[in-house]
Parts: structure tokens; C-alpha cells; sequence
């Protein structure tokens, strides 16, 4: 008897150790992750950016030589609210001498910061989101075209200090967002004008001043309305050049198969503008509704044609300016 009491203690004993063991490492880990997502969830706090690391000093040649370049503007900029984010960046307006601006900067709550920030230091990953608005920049200082939104001002401190926390914030002109439900409401006119505006932007990505381009992510809300004119806002992403291949493999992608001519995969960004620009706005651009008897065989030519992805971006825009 007593030996089965003594047994039955111990047995209790053993399962209260191991229960209390076991809601420690319970505890532990409900604290490391609350401190984790803490320190993710209010990165954007004045405070933790001023205590990271000192930030760069702006670039000397962007400065004396860059008429977009402005610190001091962009440095005392009041935004005014909230306009959209995405897995980079955030965008606000502000007001600029009684001028409306869009400001995009780092999204410290985004996906690519995060993400990054769950292997490696904030600062890291916070300088390697920054690289991605200064290659935009650049792109938005080289590629000035009526499709794409105008640079207005910039600010970048990237210099090669350690430690050293990286800035950049981009300033253009301001539009409204483009949703799918503004394009099913749109009138046939103003549809019309899409089109055009779009076949012209794919055209355009084909002759641009640094090469041939490619948009793999071409979509809806990159872009925005301007006068009524669509101009594409989103640029980081952006293949400057025909892909690089070794054999007709590597030229194989999203439904697209093109032959590896000399290392390159020789129009392969030319298909893939004209097959993501109608997957995104083919079902809201070609509706039938509102156009007039004498356009509508034009408009189903076009629309045939640009989905079957079998004509050249030049065909394509000249068909546009038909209807």
C-alpha cells in the first residue's frame, strides 16, 4: 500500500515538472515572438530610426549636378494622408507650393522588410529596400515618357558609410488610383484612350533609350489616372535588356516559349508586355458596351490579336489608333 502511494507521488511529482517545463518554453517563446513582431510592427517609429545607426550623407555629384535633387524640400515635407503600399514601398501625398505630390518611401511594415528581417538586421534590410527606390529613380530620370509618371523631386543619403542606415524618397506628380471598378465604368471614349495609352506604353518599352524593357509585373494598381491618361507608377521591377539564356530552355516562361539566339532570348520581352498588359486589363478594356457599329469589328481585331500575342508591338499600337 504504501509502495503504490509513494509510486503514485512520484508519478504525480514527474507530470507537474514536466507540465511546468513545459508552459516555461511556452511562456519563452509567446515573449521572444511578441518581442519580435514588436520590434517589426513599429519600426517605423522616429525614435528606433534615430537609435538604429546615423543616416548617409547625401551623394556630392547627385547634389551638384541633379536639378531633381532636393533634400531640404523632401526633408520638410507635412504628409497630408495615406495613399496606397505594397511589399517595397508606401505611398502619401503632400503639398508643395499649394501643388499636390505623391511621396513613395521604404514601407517599414511591407512584406520585403519583414520577411528580411525575420534572417537578418533591420538595418540591412531596411538599406536593401532603399536600393530598390534608387534603381527607380534612375529609371524614372531615364525613361520621361507620357506613360510613365513624372519624376518631380528626389532625395537620396546611400553613401558608403558603416554603419550607416540608407534614405530615399521619390516625389512625382500625383493621380488617382486606378481600380478595376473606375475601368467598368469608364465610357467607351475613355476606354478608347486606355488602349491607346497602354498598346502605346508596350510599344514604347520596345524602342526606350536604355533597351529593350520588360514589365513581369505589370498590373492594375501600378498604375494611375493622370488627365485621363494612364501612366505607369511602379518601376523597380522593370528587365532593362532581352534575358540572358544558354539554351531554349531558359527562354521558357509564363506561357511564353522563344528560341536563345547569340546568349539572348530574342523578343521574349516583347511577348511578355503584350500577354501581362491583356491578362490585367483585357476583360475591363475590350467590353463592347457604348461602342459605336463602325469601331466594333476594329475593336474585336484588336482585341483578338493582342490576346492570341501574335503581333508586334508596333501592329498592335497602329491598330489602337484606329478605333
Amino acid at each position: 500500500m504504501n509502495y503504490s502511494r509513494q509510486w503514485r507521488y512520484k508519478m504525480f511529482l514527474g507530470l507537474m515538472i514536466l507540465y511546468m517545463a513545459s508552459a516555461c518554453i511556452v511562456a519563452l517563446t509567446l515573449l521572444w515572438t511578441t518581442v519580435a513582431q514588436y520590434r517589426i510592427k513599429n519600426l517605423n517609429d522616429i525614435s528606433e530610426n534615430q537609435y538604429l545607426v546615423p543616416i548617409c550623407a547625401p551623394s556630392k555629384s547627385d547634389t551638384d549636378t541633379d536639378p531633381h535633387m532636393n533634400c531640404h524640400l523632401l526633408d520638410s515635407l507635412i504628409y497630408e494622408k495615406f495613399i496606397a503600399n505594397g511589399w517595397t514601398k508606401i505611398v502619401y501625398s503632400a503639398k508643395v507650393d499649394s501643388q499636390s505630390i505623391a511621396i513613395k518611401t521604404v514601407n517599414l511594415k511591407g512584406k520585403d522588410v519583414t520577411d528580411c528581417a525575420k534572417t537578418n538586421s533591420v538595418l540591412a534590410c531596411h538599406n536593401k529596400a532603399v536600393e530598390k527606390l534608387v534603381r527607380e529613380i534612375s529609371l524614372l530620370k531615364q525613361l520621361k515618357h507620357a506613360t510613365i509618371i513624372q519624376l518631380k523631386h528626389y532625395c537620396t543619403k546611400t553613401a558608403e558609410e558603416s554603419p550607416c542606415m540608407k534614405y530615399a524618397v521619390i516625389a512625382t506628380e500625383i493621380g488617382e488610383p486606378l481600380t478595376n471598378l473606375k475601368l467598368l465604368q469608364m465610357t467607351w471614349n475613355q476606354r478608347r484612350q486606355i488602349i491607346v495609352d497602354l498598346a502605346t506604353l508596350v510599344n514604347y518599352a520596345q524602342q526606350s533609350p536604355i533597351g529593350v524593357l520588360g514589365l513581369p509585373d505589370l498590373r492594375r494598381p501600378q498604375f494611375v489616372l493622370v488627365n485621363g491618361h494612364i501612366k505607369l507608377t511602379d518601376l523597380d521591377d522593370i528587365i532593362v535588356g532581352e534575358p540572358s539564356c544558354a539554351t531554349n530552355n531558359d527562354c521558357s516562361n509564363f506561357n511564353i516559349t522563344i528560341k536563345c539566339i547569340s546568349s539572348r532570348c530574342e523578343g521574349y520581352n516583347s511577348k511578355l508586355n503584350i500577354q501581362k498588359s491583356f491578362q490585367e486589363f483585357g476583360p475591363y478594356i475590350f467590353l463592347m458596351e457604348g461602342v459605336p457599329r463602325e469601331k466594333r469589328m476594329n475593336l474585336d481585331r484588336l482585341r483578338q490579336l493582342w490576346q492570341q500575342n501574335n503581333v508586334t508591338t508596333e501592329q498592335l499600337l497602329s491598330d489602337a489608333k484606329l478605333l
